[in-house]
């Protein structure tokens, strides 16, 4: 089937081989007309079955048996993240918060608490929502925009909006909670592995390139902290205040 979605602001046409791509981006369709085209085959979801079993082989987990039409998801994505890099836009893997008009990025490896931190930011800071919980899409722009997708992760915790991105903040666990300000040469390599990076060597540079603008755009910070509500609080204190200064 074809139907279009609008995703970081440009309408993208998908043409899968399952109703269930459909459904999975429902709250993104639109009816203009397409700026760009994907087309998802079989041998695309082949691909995505190769790389479940090797990321699997590398944590040393069992290989789970995803449905093809699962698999398709992410062979869409896949194919618009590569697309959407000549539109000075990436993916990043991170959960993204905002308050009002202003939103961060927390990332880090899976298992570290990203979600759990993020729920921490709802129940205890007014106003505050989550954009996306797991595969946001940066524009670099005048200024850093961050968009909701469909692809939030197990838990599904997304917006379609798009809000000014303020920050990127590297999530580690500690037993006090603190967070500073770090050069991004610091943190590069996490940064790096966080996003997308298409396999060939155009795609890897353009996706270096738009890193590289990402960092002279906006800050980036290193937070240590625990799981009590308390660390919430210290990073919307130092995020937001960061905003004013």
């Amino acid at each position: 089937m074809e139907f279009t979605v609008n995703l970081a602001g440009k309408n993208i046409a998908v043409k899968s081989l399952f109703d269930e791509v459909y459904d999975f981006c429902r709250d993104y369709l639109t009816d203009k007309p397409a700026d760009i085209t994907v087309t998802v085959t079989p041998e695309d979801i082949l691909y995505e079955k190769r790389v479940n079993a090797r990321e699997a082989q590398i944590e040393g987990i069992p290989v789970v048996d995803y449905l093809d039409s699962y698999l398709e998801t992410l062979a869409v994505y896949r194919k618009i993240a590569t697309k959407l890099l000549d539109y000075d836009t990436f993916l990043m893997h991170g959960a993204v918060v905002a308050v009002g008009d202003k939103a961060w990025l927390f990332t880090a490896p899976s298992g570290t608490g990203k979600t759990t931190h993020i729920n921490l930011w709802l129940k205890n800071i007014p106003g505050s929502y989550v954009v996306n919980g797991d595969k946001p899409l940066i524009h670099i722009g005048d200024e850093c925009t961050v968009y909701g997708t469909p692809w939030a992760g197990k838990e599904r915790m997304n917006r379609n909006t798009g809000v000014k991105l303020c920050g990127i903040v590297f999530l580690n666990r500690g037993k006090d909670n603190h967070i500073e300000q770090v050069p991004m040469s610091q943190v590069l390599p996490v940064l790096i592995q966080q996003s997308y990076r298409p396999i060939d060597k155009t795609g890897l540079e353009k996706t270096l390139a738009l890193l590289t603008r990402l960092g002279r755009k906006i800050p980036m910070y290193q937070l240590y902290c625990n799981m009590d509500s308390e660390a919430a609080f210290v990073a919307y204190n130092v995020l937001n205040g960061a905003e004013h200064e």
